[in-house]
């Protein structure tokens, strides 16, 4: 094998086993320390954008107040398809918008997320994308008091 399909492998699979949440690209975000795992992560003022990788997936997300929603995209910028891409977000109020619906993203892919806010107040959030089957150990079907507002175009 030779070095840079080595090292393209590697990369690859540090992608798939970093985990992450959105950072936070202003600087003036806390962590939240409340959750483990990918419930936890950055909380962002309501006028900040997350920008995070994780699993070959980039996600960036910003909140338009004028449409009441969470708007962005998820990306693939691996060389491999990523399966079971879906979005979600967390409010301070505790309300979890999303998931997306999964959609296997193949390299190169980019699709537009929106997750609608509609009547939240809320002084901070959250966000992530999840890639394959349940990865929280279990489905977010409705049974779990969640919102589930995803919506992609």
């Amino acid at each position: 094998m030779d070095k840079s399909r080595y090292l393209a492998i590697v990369l690859v699979t540090i992608l798939l086993i970093v985990p992450f949440g959105c950072k936070n690209t202003s600087g003036t975000a806390e962590h939240d320390g409340g959750g483990e795992g990918e419930e936890a992560g950055t909380r962002f003022a309501v006028d900040e954008t997350c920008d995070a990788v994780r699993k070959g997936v980039r996600l960036i997300l910003v909140y338009d107040s004028a449409s009441a929603a969470f708007a962005g995209t998820v990306e693939n910028i691996s060389d491999q398809t990523v399966p079971a891409v879906r979005v979600e977000v967390h409010l301070s109020n505790g309300m979890e918008l999303g998931p997306t619906p999964r959609n296997d993203l193949k390299p190169g892919t980019k699709v537009a997320v929106k997750l609608s806010a509609q009547g939240q107040t809320f002084e901070w959030w959250t966000a992530h994308a999840e890639a394959g089957a349940g990865e929280h150990g279990h489905e977010h079907d409705g049974e779990h008091g969640h919102e589930h507002g995803g919506e992609h175009n």
